[in-house]
C-alpha cells in the first residue's frame, strides 16, 4: 500500500495523512478521524482510500470494499485501490468480481507487476491454488525477470504441498539473484520444514549478514536458533526486534516471555505493559496478553494467568474465527473417500527407511515420543512432514487417487526421508495425519502408526495457553472450538477402527509415568530394539519446530498431568 506523503498542501490530503499515521497504533481513532474526513471531503480519492485502510485495521474488511471502489471512481492515481478491492472481494468468495477489478487495473497500469501479482493473490484467497499457480506462470511469462514473482511461485508451490519443488524454485532464483533476502529466509524455512536444520540456519545467517537490520530477517534467524535449542542466541535477536520498535516487536515480546531468564521477567513485563498503552490494535494486544499470561505462568500467579489468557484468546478468536462446519467436512472427506476407493495398497517404489507415523491431537505428546524413539541409533526423526496432510486434504487428490498417484506420493516421501541420512526407520510426528490414517496405511503398507491420546482436560489447557500461527489451529482459541475438535478426533479415530485400519494406541500419561514399559511396547510394535537412551530425550540434539521447543528439551516429567485442576475457571465447560 502506498505511503502518504510527508508534506501535503491541502486539507483533504492533510486529513488523510493524519488517518494514515494512526493506523498501526490506534485503529479505532484512525476510523474516527476517517469518518470526519469523509464528511468534510467525500469526493477525495485519498480520503476514501485511507478510510478503507482504517476499516481493515479495525477488522471490518468487507465494509472497506466500498471505499476502495469510491477511490477508483474518483480517479485514484495508482493501482493500490484496485488491488485492495480485488483482494477483499476474493476473500469473500467473489473471485469473478475480483478478477474483473484486476482486469480494469491492468488496462490502466499495463506495466505494473503488482497487478499481475494481484491476480495470483485473488485465486489464492479463494483457495484456488491451481488457479494461482497458473496465474503466476502467466505473470512470469510477461515479467520473466521479476524476482518477486519467482518468489511467489516458490511460496505457492509450498502451499500446494510441493515443498521439494518450492525448494528447487528458490534455489534456482538465488542462482540468478543471490542477494534476494526474502528468498533466502523463505528457503531457510523450507529447509527447516524438510528437517535440514543446519542448512536452514546457515542460509538464514547468510541473509542476516546481508540485511542485519531487516526485522523479517532477524525474526527468522531467531526462530531458526530457537528451533536448534540456542535460546540465548534467539533471546538476543528477539530483544533486538523489541528495541527496533517495529510490527515484529509484539511477537518478539511473546516469544521472549517463554525463554528469557526468570530474573528478567519484571523488566519484560514493563516493556509489554508500555507497548500495550501505545496501541489498541487487537492483533497487537493479543500478543501482549499472551506474553503476560506466559510471565504469570512462570511466576505461579494463577489468577493473572487465567485473566490474561482469556483476554488473549478472545482477541485472536475474533481475528481468526474457527470454521467448525468446514473442519467437520474435512475430517469426514478423507474417511469417506477411503471407504469409496478401490485403489490397491501401494508397494513401490521402495522406501529408504521404514516409516513410523506418530499422530494425535496437537499437544498430546507427539514431540516427546518422537524425541524418545529417535534416540535409538536405528531411528531418525523427521519432525512434522506436511506432505501427506496437504495431499490428502485436497478433495481433487482424493477423488482421483490411483495406484500411480500413491506411488508418486511414496516417491516424494522417500525424498524427505533421505534428508535424515542413512537410517533403518524414520519418525514423522505430524499430529493431524490422524485424519488420513486409512490413506496412509494404503500408501505405506509397511508403516508403523502410533496414535497418542491425552487427558482431554490437560490437552485443552495446553492448547488454550499456546499461540499457534497456523490457521489450521484456529479451533484452539475458543472453548467451543477445542470441544468440537476433540469430538471430531474421537469420532475420526473410532471410524478408522471400524474400517479396519490398524495402529497402536498409547496414552501420554503412561508415556511419562511408566516410560520404560511404554517405550518397550512401542519398540516391539515398530520392530526396533529398545535402547536406554530413549529414556533421556533431553539429550536429543535434533531441532524442534513447534511450540514445544522449550518444554520438549527437558527430561521426562509428570508436571503437566492434572495441571488443569489449578485453573477451574479457565475452561469451565471442559473442566
Amino acid at each position: 500500500m502506498r505511503p502518504m506523503p510527508n508534506e501535503l498542501p491541502n486539507s483533504d490530503l492533510a486529513r488523510a495523512s493524519a488517518v494514515y499515521q494512526l493506523l498501526s497504533t490506534n485503529p479505532g481513532k484512525a476510523w474516527k478521524e476517517a469518518r470526519a474526513a469523509l464528511k468534510a471531503h467525500p469526493n477525495s480519492e485519498r480520503v476514501q482510500f485511507v478510510a478503507g485502510l482504517a476499516l481493515i485495521a479495525n477488522g471490518k474488511r468487507s465494509e472497506a470494499r466500498a471505499h476502495f471502489a469510491n477511490a477508483i471512481k474518483l480517479g485514484t492515481p495508482d493501482p493500490d485501490a484496485y488491488l485492495n478491492l480485488a483482494q477483499l472481494s476474493a476473500e469473500t468468495g467473489r473471485l469473478d468480481f475480483a478478477l474483473d477489478v484486476v482486469g480494469r487495473a491492468k488496462k490502466r497500469f499495463p506495466d505494473e507487476v503488482r497487478v499481475a501479482q494481484a491476480r495470483v493473490n485473488a485465486h489464492q484467497a479463494v483457495g484456488d491454488l491451481a488457479g494461482a499457480l497458473s496465474a503466476v506462470e502467466a505473470a512470469l511469462a510477461e515479467f520473466p525477470e521479476s524476482s518477486d514473482l519467482h518468489l511467489q511461485q516458490g511460496l505457492l508451490l509450498s502451499d500446494c504441498g510441493n515443498l521439494l519443488q518450492a525448494i528447487e524454485a528458490l534455489e534456482t532464483l538465488l542462482k540468478d539473484h543471490p542477494d534476494h533476502v526474502l528468498s533466502l529466509i523463505n528457503l531457510g524455512r523450507f529447509y527447516a520444514y524438510t528437517n535440514q536444520p543446519s542448512r536452514a540456519l546457515e542460509i538464514t545467517e547468510q541473509a542476516y549478514s546481508m540485511a542485519p537490520k531487516s526485522p523479517a530477517v532477524i525474526e527468522n534467524l531467531a526462530i531458526r536458533r530457537r528451533e536448534n535449542g540456542d535460546f540465548k542466541g534467539a533471546e538476543t535477536l528477539l530483544t533486538q526486534l523489541v528495541t527496533m520498535d517495529t510490527e515484529f516487536a509484539d511477537d518478539a515480546l511473546r516469544q521472549l516471555a517463554d525463554i528469557i531468564s526468570k530474573g528478567d521477567l519484571d523488566t519484560l513485563e514493563q516493556q509489554v505493559q508500555l507497548r500495550m498503552k501505545r496501541t489498541r490494535a487487537p492483533a497487537q494486544l493479543a500478543q501482549m496478553e499472551f506474553a503476560l499470561s506466559a510471565i504469570a505462568k512462570r511466576r505461579g500467579d494463577d489468577a493473572t494467568f487465567v485473566k490474561t489468557l482469556k483476554r488473549a484468546n478472545k482477541y485472536v478468536s475474533k481475528l481468526r474465527p474457527y470454521d467448525a462446519r468446514g473442519d467437520s467436512q474435512s475430517h469426514a472427506r478423507s474417511r469417506q473417500s477411503y471407504q469409496d476407493s478401490d485403489v490397491a495398497p501401494a508397494s513401490s517404489p521402495a522406501l529408504p527407511a521404514v516409516p513410523i507415523f506418530i499422530v494425535g491431537l496437537p499437544r498430546s505428546g507427539t514431540t516427546l515420543l518422537e524425541r524418545m524413539i529417535s534416540m535409538s541409533p536405528h531411528v531418525a526423526g523427521l519432525g512434522e512432514v506436511a506432505l501427506l496432510n496437504r495431499f490428502f486434504s485436497v478433495e481433487g487428490n482424493l477423488k482421483t487417487a490411483s495406484a500411480e498417484s500413491l506411488s508418486q506420493l511414496r516417491a516424494d516421501y522417500a525424498k524427505y526421508q533421505t534428508f535424515a541420512g542413512s537410517t533403518e526407520y524414520s519418525v514423522d510426528k505430524m499430529p493431524v495425519n490422524y485424519m488420513h490414517l486409512g490413506w496412509i496405511r494404503k500408501t505405506f503398507p509397511e508403516a508403523k502408526i502410533i496414535l497418542l491420546r491425552r487427558d482431554p482436560k490437560d490437552l485443552a489447557l495446553s492448547l488454550f495457553e499456546n499461540y499457534f500461527n497456523d490457521a489450521g489451529q484456529n479451533f484452539s482459541f475458543e472453548e467451543a472450538g477445542i470441544q468440537h475438535r476433540i469430538q471430531s478426533f474421537d469420532q475420526t479415530v473410532s471410524e478408522w477402527k471400524e474400517l479396519g485400519v490398524e495402529f497402536l494406541e498409547l496414552n501420554y500419561e503412561d508415556l511419562v509415568s511408566a516410560s520404560e514399559d511404554s517405550l518397550k511396547t512401542v519398540s516391539a510394535y515398530c520392530g526396533v530394539s529398545f535402547d536406554d537412551a530413549m529414556l533421556r530425550p533431553e539429550e536429543n540434539e535434533g531441532s524442534i519446530r513447534t511450540v514445544s521447543s522449550v518444554q520438549a528439551r527437558k527430561g521426562i516429567n509428570q508436571d503437566s498431568i492434572k495441571r488443569w485442576q489449578r485453573y477451574p475457571d479457565l475452561l469451565p465447560k471442559i473442566f
